[in-house]
């Protein structure tokens, strides 16, 4: 007979050892003395308090309270007893809210909010909810103190915690419950998959499904993925994986392999738990090339999947990579092209064109090589290996063509974006066109970049901060990401510590034309003038452009106030502006009027850069080095000019409730019912799809069931029942024969370290230790 399902109002209490898993891994023996006081003390005070203790897991444990006064007394007597003697370090969570109890396990929105709450605590303290407080303040006896809002994981709004404050309860500062708020990591970095071809020729292929893998799993809303720059700095170096996650800052890696031979394609990957080094899945596909886009579709979900069961709820889409082209080797080509194309040397860049235009050759439709050819021209005109115009009007073209054959590519919409500021001095155009970049990936670190950029010279720098700083989360190691870090620092005339993250990037390339004009103006802010000066005496030809060198030089001379040289390098810069090649010397005519006082000089060059669109306007107008400007009317109306106020929807991974009320209440029983009645758990291959399918109800839909509403992710989940199956058949006298891992792989694992992990966090004991304490 089923049991009967009951709804109601409770206080829930969280609480668990802070430390625990590292005493036991130094000594088994004090962790399990502390353990039994620990759980000593809860059942005393439950029982004096009137509360019910529903789960002990491990360390921690789960209890409810019909008040929430009897609630708040029953943790702060267990802190007091508990740090008597040889203190017991707990953290302890309340919350009052609407839970499902059904005899042998409550959960609800209730119990997930109070696993939060104790998530972000430290060792002494007691944090309880808002809701819960409010019961609290006309009982003079018990103290609590806000300690601010806090965006707590699964939750949608931020909520406002606060800590009991009696005496000998430790009241932690906010600052200390910072960054405590995800319980998961969902950050994956892709190591480049190594060749295990004959040939080492194929590199460009195995390096080519790496980043094919990386940009389907940026396309998984909520999954942070390292971007390529970063993930291919350790290609070829033995490193431990430990320390990859730990300078990566991601909880998960994988890491693969690719052999071709003939027609035929052998792809092996893994995951691996980066803290503790834990491979936790592995698999091989052997296919055909004809099949390539599937197998990269197949292999990308199934990662997608399996990162899902172990780090928490995120929506998965039913494909992840689609079919590029019909022409395999229109795709090996562009594979080819992309492998030169990321070497950023002209030379390269002029290889990956003809290899673009040898795939363009056999499928003139490939959008994807459209675009890859387009990013070549704008990057040759940047540099001014062509000319300006030449090469932005190619660009231009193929752009516009390739987002016609496909308007869901993210690259498109970033180089439509460069075409919008450098050709059009167009920034509300800018703006949108990477707002759409990055709403179709979020994980486009040149986008985020980009964007931090535009968000800056607009003069919205928490908006700027905030996109630099997903940025760094996805690209740590790019010298882009310094760089872009920097020029914060120096727009917010931080310049020495603008000037320290220059010289890092310089340091790696000293031919970095951004770092060193960006150092440039540092140094001229500082009035180091004659270290720039001496610079452009010293420097070799070619790596700074005649314009900016001129320029940088007159200004100089300016501020220093040596006006003999300046007026000599202004003439010569005015000569040079005016030439075809002259577009960035003219940009520095700005600086120079405002350094003299000259306003109206200053605003007439303004009016006419607008006239002509200059791009680079749009960058010098907001500069440190015009400040002298800020003040004139004439300055807020051009700015109005350039910056148009607009108020562009950024995307927002919003925490959709994918279900509510009592449809999850109904799918919460049929989970139940179907755990009970069919021990799906046994089948050690059962996965989160397979598990909704028996259920009849949508992955995404279980996944946000499990992670949101009963508080676990899918592998949590399923190996709880294998643990607890465990426990019975192992005092079975029948299954006397069997040896620990025997009775393991009975109870539905198919791992002998996923199950010993997995005991020890659900008990606390290993499983001798377990069958010795109960016989």
């Amino acid at each position: 007979m089923k049991e009967k399902k009951v709804r109601q109002l409770a206080a829930v209490m969280f609480a668990d050892i802070v430390g625990y898993t590292a005493l036991m891994q130094r000594d088994e023996h004090v962790a399990s003395t502390i353990r039994a006081r620990h759980r000593a003390v809860f059942q005393q005070q439950h029982k004096l308090h009137h509360g019910k203790i529903i789960q002990y897991y491990g360390d921690g444990a789960l209890s409810v309270f019909k008040s929430a006064i009897e609630a708040a007394n029953c943790a702060i007597d267990i802190q007091r007893l508990l740090r008597e003697g040889d203190p017991v370090p707990i953290r302890i969570g309340l919350h009052l809210g609407d839970i499902v109890f059904d005899k042998t396990e409550v959960y609800g929105d209730g119990v997930n909010f109070a696993s939060r709450i104790e998530s972000l605590g430290v060792a002494g303290a007691i944090l309880v909810s808002g809701k819960l407080n409010d019961e609290l303040k006309n009982h003079q006896n018990i103290l609590t103190t806000s300690l601010g809002h806090f965006d707590l994981k699964n939750i949608a709004n931020a909520v406002e915690v606060f800590a009991i404050s009696n005496e000998g309860i430790k009241v932690p500062l906010a600052a200390e419950l910072q960054g405590k708020q995800e319980i998961k990591n969902k950050t994956i970095a892709v190591l480049p998959f190594v060749n295990r071809s004959t040939s080492q020729e194929n590199e460009y292929f195995s390096d080519g499904i790496t980043e094919e893998i990386i940009s389907a799993l940026s396309k998984v809303k909520n999954l942070r993925v390292t971007s390529r720059t970063s993930s291919f700095f350790f290609k070829n170096k033995n490193i431990p994986l430990k320390q990859i996650g730990k300078e990566l800052n991601v909880s998960t890696i994988l890491e693969g392999s690719v052999r071709l031979s003939g027609d035929t394609l052998r792809i092996s990957a893994q995951l691996i738990q980066a803290e503790e080094d834990f491979h936790f899945w592995s698999q091989t596909w052997d296919r055909k090339l004809e099949n390539i886009f599937e197998v990269q579709d197949e292999i990308s979900l199934l990662i997608a999947e399996k990162l899902r069961e172990y780090l928490g709820h995120f929506e998965i889409q039913e494909h992840l990579v689609n079919k590029q082209t019909d022409q395999y080797q229109a795709y090996e080509l562009f594979l080819k092209a992309k492998f030169y194309r990321r070497k950023w040397s002209a030379n390269d860049v002029q290889t990956a064109i003809g290899l673009y235009e040898k795939a363009l050759q056999l499928d003139p439709d490939h959008a994807e090589s459209i675009l890859g050819l387009s990013d070549c021209y704008s990057f040759l005109a940047t540099i001014g290996f062509l000319p300006f115009e030449e090469a932005w009007g190619k660009a231009t073209a193929l752009t516009q063509k390739g987002l016609e054959l496909n308007d869901q590519l993210a690259d498109g919409y970033y180089q439509q974006a460069n075409l919008y500021f450098f050709t059009q001095c167009n920034y509300t155009g800018a703006l949108q066109a990477t707002l759409k970049a990055i709403f179709l990936n979020p994980n486009y670190v040149e986008a985020q970049q980009y964007l931090s950029f535009l968000y800056l010279i607009a003069g919205e720098k928490s908006k700027a901060q905030q996109h630099l700083k997903v940025a760094i989360t996805i690209d740590p190691l790019s010298q882009e990401t310094i760089f872009f870090s920097a020029y914060f620092d120096y727009m917010s005339e931080n310049y020495p510590a603008c000037l320290e993250k220059l010289n890092r990037c310089l340091q790696h390339n000293p031919r970095n034309i951004p770092a060193l004009t960006v150092k440039f103006y540092c140094l001229l802010k500082f009035g180091r003038f004659d270290e720039v000066l001496n610079y452009f005496k010293k420097q070799a030809p070619g790596i700074v452009a005649i314009g900016d060198k001129l320029g940088i030089t007159a200004l100089a001379y300016t501020l220093k106030n040596d006006l003999d040289n300046a007026t000599k390098y202004l003439q010569e810069l005015i000569v040079h502006a005016a030439t075809p090649e002259g577009f960035r010397a003219s940009s520095y005519l700005l600086f120079i009027y405002a350094a003299l006082g000259e306003k109206e000089k200053a605003f007439e060059w303004i009016r006419q850069a607008i006239e002509y669109k200059s791009p680079i306007l749009l960058i010098h107008f907001v500069d440190p080095l015009v400040s002298a400007l800020r003040t004139d009317a004439r300055y807020a109306h051009f700015q109005k000019i350039l910056f148009p106020k607009t108020d562009p929807q950024e995307s927002r991974n919003n925490k959709n409730t994918l279900l509510n009320g009592d449809v999850i209440t109904q799918y919460t029983e049929r989970l139940n019912n179907h755990i009970q009645e069919e021990r799906p758990y046994l089948d050690p291959n059962l996965s989160l799809r397979a598990l909704a399918k028996q259920i009849d109800i949508h992955p995404n839909q279980l996944s946000w069931l499990l992670n949101e509403s009963i508080g676990k992710n899918f592998s949590e989940f399923v190996n709880h029942y294998r643990v607890q199956d465990f426990k019975h058949i192992a005092r079975d006298p029948k299954n006397a024969h069997l040896t620990l891992t025997g009775l393991a792989y009975e109870s539905g694992f198919n791992s002998k370290s996923v199950f010993n992990t997995y005991f020890k966090k659900e008990t606390g004991l290993t499983p001798k230790q377990y069958l010795k304490a109960h016989p």
